[in-house]
């Protein structure tokens, strides 16, 4: 097959193809920015503090869920309109979105200003004070910084909406590349400090989209540039009846890491966080490159299912399972390797055990086949299962991973993690067979 072969057919199925490709290129530079990040920032602070930055971070990620899914209900809406070329109702979805996201964050800011001296990290992360000073007052930083940035990080979900995700993925990788070249000039200059380790890792991304934002809004979108006088609270229950399903399943997700490094730094204490997220950060570049295959393929989802055309969804189904066969394959060879890759990327300070490596694996294996269909189910807008399966893991996951912990140390929580993602991947596969083959009723068509 030559190049101009490769980009004919459907205008849906060739921008996909650009953009994976594109996508690949960029995530592969991410990916080595994100791997060489681990032994900078070991290099810049011991591996102690390296665990309580790691757990920390997990946890100011539940702010993400706490736009209610904002990004992704507008992301739906927005792809849909321009199914149906409605700019002017676009630039509604987007202006509404927008200012509902930072009416919440700046709530969300005030709330966290009035709790803040109420709340011990120390406790809550078992670190000490000699070795972490000023714990409570990075806490609260970082936290006021990530809640601007999911102010604007909601421009990534604009270009996704367009069936851009490559351009989302640019402002990713340059936010991370920001990060690693000032932590590497950090080494030289200024004492390991997990300070400034917190602020960069923190404020990167929001520089990235600090000037995302105008060249967006002013030269390549000025028709979805967001407008007080677009606001329209009339969408807003719209948007958040929507955007509520998707929050609660980005909780879930959120739930599931960010609690583990908390039960990890809490039972185990935080030096067992980073053995832990090392095992995850190697493993979890098998759904990184997944995920470029499903980000175009969610609106893309979306822009078929308005326009009733069902035969390109379960065409594209069809190729997706072919690559996951291939990539559960790759993932049994990543084990076999593991301890080789370990000690070249981080030499022989941290150990992780074999029995981590596999069972980090299966739950990868896991997730990425759950998330595929559910990448599908999202662009349908078919959540209501999705939902009760997310309301159900968020009940059950701290007890059951906190029982398994105490019988089986840290592993034990990797397979509360596993045993709990499979329920998502049984119910996602029967509803998206059940809507694609036009039998789906009841809850199973929501």
């Amino acid at each position: 097959m030559n190049i101009r072969s490769f980009f004919k057919g459907e205008e849906r199925t060739v921008k996909a193809k650009k953009n994976i490709l594109a996508s690949f290129f960029i995530k592969g530079v991410d990916s080595l920015v994100y791997l060489l990040l681990v032994p900078v920032t070991l290099g810049y602070i011991n591996p102690y503090e390296y665990g309580i930055w790691l757990t920390l971070n997990s946890i100011l990620m539940w702010i993400n869920s706490f736009d209610i899914g904002l990004g992704n209900g507008m992301r739906n809406k927005l792809a849909e309109t321009m199914a149906k070329g409605d700019r002017t109702l676009g630039r509604i979805y987007v202006s509404t979105t927008f200012f509902m996201l930072v009416a919440l964050m700046l709530i969300l800011i005030v709330i966290g200003t009035l709790f803040a001296p109420l709340i011990d990290w120390y406790d809550i992360l078992g670190a000490t004070q000699d070795r972490v000073p000023h714990l409570n007052e990075i806490v609260y930083i970082s936290f006021v910084i990530f809640c601007l940035n999911f102010i604007f990080k909601f421009i990534g979900n604009v270009y996704l909406a367009m069936q851009l995700p490559a351009v989302n993925n640019l402002m990713v990788v340059s936010g991370h590349l920001l990060s690693l070249i000032i932590i590497y000039v950090f080494t030289f200059t200024v004492s390991g400090s997990l300070f400034w380790v917190a602020i960069v890792y923190s404020a990167s991304p929001l520089v990235v989209y600090l000037i995302a934002y105008p060249v967006t809004f002013n030269k390549i979108y000025p028709y979805f540039k967001p407008s007080i006088h677009f606001f329209k609270k009339e969408y807003v229950k719209e948007l958040f009846n929507l955007s509520m399903l998707f929050f609660l399943l980005q909780l879930s997700g959120i739930l599931l890491f960010a609690f583990s490094n908390l039960l990890i730094s809490h039972m185990f204490g935080p030096e067992n966080v980073t053995p832990y997220n090392i095992s995850y950060r190697y493993f979890s570049i098998m759904p990184m490159l997944i995920n470029l295959i499903l980000a175009p393929m969610w609106s893309a989802t979306t822009d078929a299912y308005a326009k009733g055309d069902m035969s390109w969804i379960k065409r594209t189904m069809d190729n997706v399972k072919k690559i996951l066969i291939f990539a559960s394959a790759g993932l049994i060879l990543m084990v076999v390797i593991s301890e080789y890759v370990y000690q070249i990327w981080i030499g022989t300070e941290v150990h992780i055990p074999i029995i981590m490596s596999l069972v980090m694996s299966i739950y990868i294996c896991i997730l990425i086949w759950s998330l595929a269909f559910s990448n599908f189910l999202n662009g349908l807008g078919k959540l209501r299962i999705q939902t009760i399966n997310t309301i159900a893991v968020a009940i059950l996951y701290v007890p059951i991973s906190y029982i398994l912990g105490k019988h089986l140390g840290i592993i034990g929580i990797l397979v509360g993690m596993c045993v709990l993602n499979s329920s998502g991947l049984i119910f996602n596969y029967i509803q998206f067979n059940k809507v694609i083959n036009g039998t789906s009723k009841g809850i199973w068509d929501k």
